[in-house]
């Protein structure tokens, strides 16, 4: 059984958090911007975390009945027909699929606007500047979150007792810890501990000056 829609973007919004912290895709710290961050700035956190939430919720596109297969209806049940749940969109190689098409999409909106005449947003779109100048400028914010995001689900199903098949198209699923009777059951108590422990932690380390957001 696969994470909760809700618990899935919590803990992809709270790992987001730590992981920006230290690679500061997004930009530098708001706390560290000064006392007035740029508006430049606060779009592009907005945008790293909005399409982070996203992400987690993609792989379960597979899973009609999932957060977002309920949304995309025939599309999610189609695909759950074709490739079952938790099988290729639940791996690396769904991972890197996903980042192609979002790469594919950001340049043929690139290439439509060029040519119709709008150089300067398709400028913006190919190399990728700040999200306050073209939202959807990237190769930046956008698909950093999204794959973040994404990522983070796959790391949060290989918590439960199902595990996830990494390697796909090898079948072989994998989770932490190793032995599958240590991981929590989903819609047990322990998925919302769980959910909860990280955003916990997240949030110490915030406050102890180890993380800054």
């Amino acid at each position: 059984c696969a994470v909760r829609g809700p618990s899935h973007v919590v803990f992809g919004l709270a790992g987001a958090v730590a992981i920006d912290s230290f690679v500061e895709w997004s930009g530098p710290p708001i706390f560290g911007a000064g006392a007035h961050p740029t508006t430049g700035l606060l779009i592009a956190k907005g945008v790293f975390y909005a399409f982070a939430a996203l992400g987690a919720l993609t792989p379960d596109i597979d899973n009609a009945r999932s957060t977002l297969g309920q949304k995309l209806g025939p599309v999610s049940r189609g695909i759950q027909h074709l490739a079952g749940h938790r099988t290729i969109f639940h791996s690396l190689l769904g991972l890197l699929m996903m980042g192609a098409l979002v790469i594919g999409v950001q340049y043929g909106i690139g290439e439509l606007l060029l040519r119709n005449g709008y150089a300067d947003a398709a400028h913006l779109l190919h190399v990728g500047l700040p999200p306050e100048a073209f939202l959807a400028s990237g190769p930046g914010v956008a698909l950093l979150g999204l794959l973040t995001g994404y990522f983070l689900h796959l790391v949060a199903d290989s918590l439960t007792e199902g595990g996830v098949p990494w390697l796909f198209p090898w079948r072989e699923r994998f989770g932490f810890p190793p032995n599958r009777h240590w991981r929590f059951k989903t819609g047990s108590i322990w998925e919302p501990l769980t959910v909860a422990l990280v955003c916990l932690l997240v949030v110490a380390g915030v406050y102890f000056n180890v993380l800054h957001i």
